[in-house]
C-alpha cells in the first residue's frame, strides 16, 4: 500500500473542475449512458466462452488477459470519465436474457478487468456481491444490499482488504416491480456546498468519525473504527470523501459520544444530498452496467419491491485501479487492524 499522505484542509474544488456537477446538469434522460454496440458484444461473447471453456476464475481477469479490442475505446472513455470527468460511467445495451448467470458474471467480469483489479468484498471473501432482497433488515448486524430497504448516500469503504476500492460496479439482471431508483450525488460538489454555506463546519468533517464496522472484526477487537474516518480530505492532490451516516450513528450504541455540532455537520451534509436538484437518479435497466468512482462519488438507493414472479437482482464489483491518482492514503490502518482485514474464499 502506498505512504499515506499527510492530510491537509480540503480548499475549495474549483468552479470548472468535471467533477462539480448536480443532477440539474443532466436533463435529458440517459444522456450520460455508453451503449454496447454488436460488434462488442460479439466480441465480449467470444471471450467469456473462451475463458468459461478453460475454467479461468472470473476473479483472476486482468487488464491483458482478454484485450476487447473492438470495445477497448469505449472502455477507455468510460475509465476517463471516472478519473478525470464526472466520476461515473453506464453502459448499457449488453443482452443479459441470452446468457445465464455465470455467463452473465464472466461478462460483467471481463469489463471490469479493464477498469481494475477484482478486490474482496467482505469477510465471506466474496469477489462479487448479489444485490437482492433476501429479507434482512438493514442495521449494524446486516448489509443493506440484502434488503430491499432505502439506501442512504454513502461512499463505500474497504471493511479490512488490503486493496483500495477505487470503482464500485453495479449489472442489473433483473429490475423491481417498483422503486430501487439508483441516485448519485458529486462529492466534489457536496464539499463546494459545505465549503461556501457552512465553512464553520469543514473542520469537524474534515476531522470525521469512528465507524461501526458491522461485525467485520476479530474477536476481542473494537466493534468501531480504530480511529475517526475524514469525510473529506486530500491525497495526492485529488479530493476523497468518505461518507456513510448510518454506521457514524451506529457507534453511538458502542459508546461514541457526538456533539451537538457534529450533528449539525453530519445533518448538513444529508440536507445538501437531499436537495432536489442535487443528486442524479437514474433507473438501472436490464444490462446496465454503473460504474462510479468510490471516492469522488456517493450513491444511494430508493426501497423498492419485488415482483411476485421475480427478485431485483444486480451484480456488485469492488475494482482497485492502480494507474488512479486516487488512494486510500491511511483509511485502512484508520479502519481495522492489519489482522482483521479481508481475504478471498476461493
Amino acid at each position: 500500500m502506498a505512504q499515506p499522505a499527510t492530510l491537509q484542509t480540503v480548499p475549495p474544488a474549483q468552479a470548472r473542475d468535471p467533477a462539480l456537477w448536480t443532477g440539474k446538469d443532466f436533463p435529458a434522460a440517459r444522456s450520460w449512458v455508453r451503449t454496447l454496440t454488436p460488434a462488442m458484444i460479439a466480441e465480449i461473447e467470444t471471450a467469456l466462452r473462451d475463458a468459461l471453456k478453460r475454467n479461468v476464475p472470473f476473479w483472476t481477469l486482468q487488464r491483458t488477459d482478454y484485450p476487447l479490442p473492438q470495445t477497448a475505446p469505449l472502455l477507455a472513455r468510460a475509465h476517463d470519465d471516472l478519473e478525470n470527468g464526472t466520476g461515473f460511467a453506464v453502459l448499457a445495451g449488453w443482452p443479459v436474457e441470452r446468457f445465464s448467470f455465470e455467463e452473465n458474471r464472466m461478462a460483467y467480469a471481463l469489463i471490469g478487468a479493464q477498469l481494475g483489479s477484482n478486490v474482496v468484498q467482505n469477510g465471506a471473501g466474496e469477489r462479487v456481491v448479489e444485490v437482492t432482497n433476501k429479507d434482512k433488515p438493514y442495521n449494524e448486524k446486516s448489509r443493506g444490499y440484502h434488503s430491499d430497504a432505502y439506501l442512504p448516500f454513502h461512499t463505500d469503504a474497504t471493511k479490512g482488504e488490503a486493496q483500495a476500492v477505487h470503482t464500485v460496479g453495479l449489472m442489473c439482471l433483473e429490475t423491481a416491480e417498483s422503486g430501487g431508483l439508483s441516485a448519485i450525488a458529486s462529492a466534489a460538489s457536496l464539499q463546494r456546498a459545505v465549503a461556501t454555506e457552512r465553512p464553520d463546519l469543514l473542520p469537524i468533517l474534515e476531522r470525521g468519525f469512528r465507524h461501526h464496522r458491522r461485525g467485520q472484526q476479530l474477536p476481542g477487537e473494537s466493534p468501531l473504527s480504530v480511529e475517526p474516518i475524514p469525510v473529506f480530505s486530500v491525497f495526492n492532490g485529488a479530493l476523497h470523501c468518505r461518507y456513510n451516516r448510518n454506521p457514524i450513528n451506529w457507534a453511538r450504541k458502542e459508546g461514541e459520544v457526538h456533539t451537538p455540532q457534529d450533528i449539525e455537520a453530519l445533518d448538513f451534509v444529508d440536507a445538501v444530498l437531499a436537495r432536489p436538484d442535487f443528486p442524479l437518479s437514474m433507473e438501472l435497466r436490464k444490462g446496465d452496467m454503473q460504474f462510479i468512482a468510490n471516492y469522488a462519488i456517493l450513491h444511494s438507493r430508493t426501497e423498492y419491491r419485488d415482483a411476485p414472479d421475480r427478485k431485483r437482482l444486480l451484480l456488485r464489483l469492488w475494482l482497485n485501479d492502480s494507474t488512479s491518482r486516487r488512494t486510500t492514503g491511511d483509511l485502512l490502518d484508520r479502519f481495522s487492524s492489519p489482522a482483521s482485514r479481508f481475504t478471498a474464499k476461493e
